[in-house]
């Protein structure tokens, strides 16, 4: 292994260990795990049960490449027809691994909400949630400075390592969402949250209490709303901030309806994305009866495309909404 080689693998490696403790997960189809952008879109949905499950791979050509997956529930406890509002429940499971020591968290929270019904059109929606994170990364694959000789790299120098291999943390996170909803098909979310109220510390050192996780903020807004008979248009928009660490997500669709029958629409999704000054992703997505599920691909736009060739990485998204059909009030009807 010459010098540059060397130097940019430890940049490499370096970059993730930084990247990974600095900066949450995300996904390009944002719209599509809600619980990981706001708490408050707990049970915001027009059904009585929501599964939702992500998976992303990003940059697998590169040493640094992350693995993603995201899996949710959420229901009312209520009834969502009460006409003052409704509680919701929900949970989430994440998952991520990265780079060559094999870096992975696991973070599963419970999150709660209450929607209160302003008007039969409007609606604000105020969540917590709070959770466990725990995180490591295999102490054996470690490659440090000092194990370089001048020459080469000196497997036989033990590399520099850091006090413990894994931490756990109790996290705490909120948020409101207001919507604005004529009709199953015309309907506007809008609304921010904050992750990691508690700031607690992600460092590996026993002496690194100090070094605290940034808050994350995120603002955002999602809307469909009805064009012509067969076809609907869908934005997106994320903002979200963390750290020194800013993104600006943006997300345009149609939607075209195969058939009108509403409680066994068959619909077909075309749209396109772009994470501002990162990356720009095509996606399609097939809509049938309950079940919907997406497929995104980045394509790497920033500096980095120099590693990466261009290639991002790949995201799916699959969710199942179960709906109970109201009964409709029935009169006996005598015969003669």
């Amino acid at each position: 292994m010459n010098v540059r080689n060397f130097l940019l693998m430890m940049l490499l490696c370096l970059s993730s260990l930084s990247y990974i403790g600095a900066q949450d997960i995300h996904f390009s189809q944002f719209f599509n795990t809600p619980l990981n952008i706001n708490p408050a879109l707990t049970g915001v949905s027009d059904s009585e049960h929501r599964f939702q499950a992500n998976y992303r791979s990003q940059w697998v050509n590169v040493p640094v490449d992350y693995l993603t997956f995201s899996g949710a529930y959420d229901r009312p406890i209520t009834d969502r027809l009460d006409s003052t509002g409704y509680w919701s429940v929900g949970a989430l499971l994440n998952y991520d691994k990265a780079g060559d020591l094999a870096f992975q968290r696991v973070n599963l929270s419970l999150s709660g909400s209450y929607t209160y019904k302003i008007s039969d059109k409007l609606m604000i929606t105020p969540g917590l949630s709070a959770g466990f994170q725990q995180g490591n990364f295999d102490f054996n694959a470690i490659t440090s400075n000092n194990q370089w000789n001048g020459i080469a790299t000196d497997f036989s120098i033990p590399a520099e390592v850091f006090d413990k291999d894994a931490i756990s943390f109790f996290d705490l996170s909120g948020g409101l969402n207001l919507r604005y909803q004529t009709s199953y098909r015309t309907y506007l979310d809008f609304g921010g949250s904050a992750y990691h109220l508690l700031r607690p510390a992600k460092g590996f050192d026993d002496d690194s209490t100090d070094d605290k996780i940034e808050m994350r903020f995120n603002g955002y807004a999602m809307t469909s709303f009805y064009v012509a008979p067969k076809i609907d248009v869908l934005l997106n928009g994320l903002f979200s901030s963390q750290g020194p660490y800013q993104e600006f997500v943006l997300n345009a669709q149609g939607k075209l309806y195969l058939n009108r029958n509403k409680e066994r629409n068959i619909a077909l999704y075309l749209g396109l994305g772009i994470r501002l000054g990162d990356a720009w992703y095509p996606m399609v997505a097939l809509q049938k009866g309950r079940w919907y599920g997406s497929a995104s691909y980045d394509f790497n736009t920033s500096d980095f495309d120099i590693a990466t060739g261009g290639r991002g990485g790949l995201e799916l998204s699959l969710r199942y909404m179960f709906t109970k059909v109201p009964l409709i009030p029935m009169k006996p009807c005598p015969i003669y």
